[in-house]
């Protein structure tokens, strides 16, 4: 026992296990994938990622819900092109600033107005609302040049709206135009009790996050126009200039990644993509939590299902993690219900009493050992009773000395 209990508390080897053919493939991370997460319990969802550990080496990490992990990034997401325009938009917005120091103010007008148009047809792109703040700063120095009073606080409320908390640096911007800047930031600001919130609503029942002016989270904001950005799991933001005064419905766009297990290779390879993985693990429960695994090899396709019968998870994460099968042509299947094999009855008890035709010739002994056992159980329960059974009745009383006296 102090052998066991030794060999028990030993620490573990602090060797690197031996490389294994998942391994042979380089680093990148492993993601779990279960198919409905919410209703597994979290023992059973920590249990599977103590295995997949313990297995894949310190060489990986494993993402336990890599699906929630590639939904949230999508809602991130922007193709390379749209991020791109933003560096156009910042120089059309310094050539409307070349223009306007060169005293060129038509040239530089339309400049800025060509910005504040293409921040409006694509607000979801990095940096829209300071490049906005910008361009209405820009306004109001053009509409000052021209002795324009009425743009010139348009141009500053409009600035003031997006950030309430920017000051126009006296260094760019002249003198005239910073102060009715502040002015209009002080009136601003003297009614920030009252601010409204943006009138904004999306499809019922879809969780959303707001982004308002560059800055996340739903808040009251001055009146006046803002820029907005919606971010939902598994869909691409979806952004719009929104007045405080004029509703703006959320458009029902289709999800580019559903939760949940990847129907096909398609959906698996996005998961891969945007939570940046080397292979998946596709678990399910079934069947009075009957496991089932598939493993998903990136780039490559889906290996074969297992299914967990009488033996246990370790057959099944033991061949998952070797892997091997990837591109084999093997389609997505733990979210059917059909391919699931039923369960084999287990093995028939073997028989207590030996059957009386073994004792050919024996009829009377083979009749009678039925009862010779039931007598010897009875016996054997009359033995015990002396220990575990209740004390003897109080009108049974037995005289030791009394018997043994001549």
């Amino acid at each position: 026992m102090l052998l066991a209990a030794a060999l028990h508390v030993a620490p573990a080897p602090t060797t690197e296990p031996a490389a294994r053919p998942s391994d042979a493939a380089g680093g990148g991370a492993v993601g779990v994938v279960w198919h409905d997460q919410a209703t597994v319990a979290p023992a059973i969802q920590q249990r599977l990622m103590d295995e997949l550990v313990a297995r894949v080496g310190p060489r990986r990490t494993v993402v336990a819900d890599a699906s929630a992990l590639a939904r949230a990034r999508v809602a991130l997401e922007l193709p390379r092109a749209r991020v791109d325009a933003a560096a156009g938009w910042r120089s059309r917005l310094d050539e409307a600033i070349v223009a306007y120091r060169a005293g060129q103010l038509g040239a530089a007008r339309a400049a800025v107005t060509g910005a504040l148009e293409a921040v409006r047809s694509d607000p979801v792109v990095p940096g829209a609302a300071g490049l906005a703040w910008q361009a209405h700063v820009l306004r109001a120095q053009l509409s000052w040049a021209e002795g324009d009073a009425e743009g010139l606080e348009q141009a500053v409320a409009a600035a003031v709206a997006l950030d309430p908390e920017a000051k126009p640096s006296t260094r760019e911007v002249p003198p005239p135009v910073v102060e009715a800047y502040l002015r209009q930031r002080e009136a601003v600001e003297a009614q920030a009790a009252s601010w409204p919130s943006l009138p904004v609503s999306g499809p019922p029942g879809v969780p959303f996050a707001v982004e308002i002016d560059g800055v996340p989270g739903q808040r009251p904001v001055p009146p006046g126009e803002h820029v907005v950005v919606i971010r939902r799991p598994g869909v691409p933001p979806v952004g719009a200039v929104v007045d405080t005064a004029t509703p703006w419905v959320v458009p029902e766009d289709a999800p580019v990644l559903e939760p949940g297990l990847p129907l096909d290779g398609k959906a698996a390879e996005r998961i891969c993509e945007s939570a940046e993985l080397r292979w998946l693990v596709l678990a399910r429960l079934r069947d009075e939590h009957r496991l089932g695994l598939q493993r998903y090899d990136c780039g490559e396709g889906f290996g074969p299902a297992w299914y967990e019968a009488r033996d246990g998870w370790e057959p099944g994460i033991e061949r998952v993690v070797a892997g091997g099968d990837g591109g084999s042509g093997s389609p997505a299947v733990l979210h059917l219900d059909d391919p699931w094999p039923a369960v084999p009855p287990p093995p028939r008890p073997r028989p207590l009493f030996v059957s009386s035709s073994s004792y050919a010739g024996e009829g009377r002994l083979g009749r009678a050992l039925p009862w010779l056992l039931i007598g010897g159980v009875i016996a054997g329960a009359v033995s015990l009773g002396v220990i575990y059974g209740r004390e003897p009745s109080p009108s049974v009383a037995i005289d030791g000395n009394g018997f043994l006296r001549p």
